[in-house]
């Protein structure tokens, strides 16, 4: 990806690789929001309420624990809470395959909804480290481009997956494209985080 990419300012490269790393998973949300409800009232017979509930359940952790995740993407590094957003994300779709009681799904709701804002508040802090500030509104729409086109993307293959495989195979396929972004964010994402990388330079100063 890189040797594509050479000769790009390397800035602008980063927020490439960056939007390219988690298109799949923008896909794989926007399935979710597709089938998963319909999943669950005409294949699992939860009632409309409950699948309110669990959908807000999943939306109210995100929102409790957004701060503490922008927090530790401060202090860890932006990196590792992509990376882990993508491989939560990854158990959250092999989990929808297989589980079919309502409890089971209260946990995977709460991770999937703690997954969904690590991933946007990681990745928003990621395009600030690496924006200047003349370019800082050009870089959020690439990335907002690259959310959309996800959600694009992610309904009418989810729509049209869920008809012809059945739901279970659709979501072992979102997981399949999940292993994509985790590859991306692992092999080919730079950290960006400023305290992360003033320690890099403070150890490679001492060992100069």
């Amino acid at each position: 990806m890189r040797d594509v990419l050479h000769g790009i300012d390397p800035n602008r490269k980063r927020l490439y690789i960056l939007c390219v790393s988690i298109l799949p998973l923008m896909i794989c949300t926007g399935m979710v929001y597709v089938i998963l409800s319909v999943y669950m009232h005409d294949e699992l017979e939860f009632s409309k309420t409950n699948i309110g509930i669990l959908f807000a359940l999943g939306a109210g952790t995100g929102v409790i624990l957004a701060p503490f995740i922008g927090k530790a993407s401060d202090k860890f590094g932006r990196k590792p809470v992509l990376a882990g957003s993508a491989l939560a994300f990854l158990t959250v779709f092999t989990m929808y395959s297989i589980m079919t009681e309502e409890w089971q799904f209260v946990f995977i709701m709460m991770a999937e909804g703690t997954s969904w804002i690590a991933i946007g508040t990681a990745a928003a802090a990621y395009i600030a480290d690496i924006s200047l500030s003349t370019e800082r509104g050009r870089s959020m729409g690439v990335y907002e481009m690259t959310w959309n086109f996800g959600w694009v993307l992610g309904p009418l293959i989810g729509g049209i997956l869920s008809d012809i495989i059945g739901f279970q195979k659709t979501f072992l396929f979102g997981a399949s494209i999940i292993i994509i972004s985790v590859i991306l964010i692992v092999a080919f994402t730079e950290e960006t985080a400023p305290a992360i990388m003033d320690k890099k330079m403070i150890t490679a100063d001492i060992e100069g």
